[in-house]
């Protein structure tokens, strides 16, 4: 199925009307529960992404998506550079085929073009397994704070205890450090 698939790395300025409102469309598909975030050309929740890995049909239907951001986060009082990962999602039909293996492989390379010490992505605990086999490393005890707004703009504080992920790139699995992570902002 991956074969069939056209990839492409985009810069987030690059990226026009038409194409928001494909990976928006996509996304409501995927996370139906946060359908209401996916409206017209709104293809995030949090913070727009720098680069975007998209997967398109012959069509050009979006099929497989994620967003990646450099910034600093602060974990245990120590700034660290990572590439913030997120809104990773493969058009429901195709969840189980190797799309999702194929976008993360993807990521990677992006990662590590973008020259960052680690990827970070808050998982939900369900998919910790996948992200797991994909090379990611769940922070054990890790509690994680950032900046989320509601549908209508309200700024709240989350604060997500389990699912923290990261993946080395330039750095080594034990340059992490330990202590809460704080993200300074909104996630990818």
């Amino acid at each position: 199925m991956t074969d069939d698939i056209r990839w492409e790395v985009v810069e987030e300025s690059a990226l026009s009307l038409p194409d928001h409102e494909a990976i928006a469309a996509m996304l409501g598909q995927a996370f139906p529960d946060w359908s209401h975030w996916y409206v017209g050309g709104r293809d995030y929740a949090g913070m727009q992404p720098e680069r975007r890995v998209v997967g398109r049909d012959a069509d050009g239907v979006v099929l497989a998506h994620l967003g990646i951001r450099r910034m600093f986060v602060t974990v245990g009082g120590e700034d660290v550079l990572v590439g913030d990962t997120g809104i990773v999602a493969v058009a429901p039909g195709l969840q189980g085929t190797g799309v999702g293996r194929e976008l993360l492989d993807r990521a990677h390379a992006v990662l590590e073009g973008l020259r960052v010490p680690f990827g970070l992505l808050g998982a939900g605990e369900d998919r910790i397994p996948f992200y797991a086999h994909m090379g990611w490393h769940e922070v054990e005890g890790a509690v994680g704070t950032f900046s989320a707004f509601t549908a209508d703009g309200v700024g709240v504080t989350e604060t997500e205890q389990v699912g923290w992920m990261i993946r080395p790139v330039t750095a080594r699995l034990e340059d992490w450090p330990t202590g809460e992570i704080l993200l300074n902002g909104q996630q990818v």
